[in-house]
């Protein structure tokens, strides 16, 4: 089993045991979560939530405003317009007001701690916990309904114009009436730790798993529509770029899919494990190796320019049109930002309270 695997699965199993244990509050470790909206960057990292300039670096806010050892954050923050919303692995996720760092409402009635990135249409926002549950709550933090897997949830939920769309540990692919009723069940050959990726008409869904399977999938009854075997487990999103499809699998093999056929248009063997899938450029697809090689490819999956970092990277970059950001564990600094179009390293910075 590689690295990666015993790094992630380890965090799962740590966290388990020290938040079921009589202790004063987690003591461990993980990778941070990024998002990157506007001009700010948000960066959830052990004790706190982070609100930086994204020109600068400079830190805006942090969350809570003192440290406690009961919170700790890995999961991505979700943002909109004028709020942020982030779960910790004391159970309770929380919405936050963008423009100050104060808190708007904390759900807490979860079994479980959350590591994955939440969604929201509508002013009704989906958490995914590890403890196998997705939580629909209002705009007020009231719980509206839960849906139950069968394990624990890393992937960001996919929201479709009639249904939610959520892989699970338990190797499914669910859809999920806005009423949160099951419509179907899809098995995958393994874990599925990525968010689905939609077509832009939503009649197809694509996502892969950890069991190297990578599948289209009919939103309407969840039929396998083509299914494409990669070289390993694949553990990261899909982009779906001017009618090309691209993923990437753990040992650092980009494929270029036809999103019809499934079919195969290049394979570029970057041979560097990759875990934390793509991310769209304005006019190209970007990517950070676990080992803390940013790239940035053409449409082709032809290199255009590539930097390294020290550390391990565990999240695909954060973008947007002027600036590529990433966050590492390990490492001289936890966010590094580069100019997009020069690669030039604009800042770098450790955010402290």
């Amino acid at each position: 089993m590689k690295k990666t695997y015993l790094f992630l699965i380890g965090i799962l199993i740590t966290l388990t045991f020290v938040l079921s244990a009589c202790a004063p509050g987690p003591r461990v470790t993980g990778p941070p979560g990024l998002a990157l909206s506007g001009d700010q960057l948000f960066v959830s990292y052990g004790n706190f939530l982070y609100a930086l300039n994204a020109d600068s670096g400079a830190l805006q806010w942090s969350f809570p405003e003192s440290s406690s050892n009961q919170i700790l954050f890995f999961a991505p923050p979700m943002v909109t317009q004028d709020y942020v919303f982030v779960g910790d692995v004391a159970k309770n996720f929380y919405k936050i007001d963008r423009k100050t760092g104060a808190s708007v409402w904390t759900f807490s009635d979860a079994k479980g701690y959350f590591i994955a990135q939440a969604n929201e249409e509508n002013g009704q926002v989906y958490a995914p916990n590890n403890d196998g549950n997705l939580y629909a709550l209002d705009e007020n933090g009231n719980l509206k309904w839960v849906f139950e897997t069968g394990h624990f949830l890393w992937a960001q939920p996919q929201i479709g114009s009639d249904a939610i769309y959520l892989g699970a540990m338990d190797g499914f692919i669910y859809a999920i009436s806005m009423e949160g009723e099951q419509l179907w069940a899809t098995e995958m050959a393994g874990a599925v730790v990525a968010s689905p990726t939609l077509s832009e008409d939503s009649s197809m869904l694509f996502v892969g798993s950890i069991g190297k399977d990578f599948s289209a999938l009919n939103t309407s009854d969840g039929s396998v529509a083509w299914s494409f075997t990669a070289s390993d487990g694949i553990w990261g999103n899909a982009l779906l770029v001017d009618g090309v499809l691209y993923t990437v699998d753990s040992s650092g093999t980009l494929y270029i899919l036809d999103p019809a056929t499934g079919d195969q248009k290049e394979q570029v063997a970057l041979s560097v494990p990759v875990v934390g899938g793509l991310s769209a450029l304005p006019d190209g697809i970007s990517l950070v190796t676990e080992e803390g090689n940013i790239k940035v490819l053409n449409l082709d999956g032809s290199p255009r320019w590539e930097v390294g970092i020290s550390g391990n990277v565990f999240q695909a970059p954060v973008v947007n049109d002027k600036y590529l950001m990433v966050a590492a564990v390990k490492s001289d600094n936890l966010v590094y930002a580069y100019n997009l179009t020069t690669n030039a390293q604009v800042w770098s910075n450790t955010p402290k309270k």
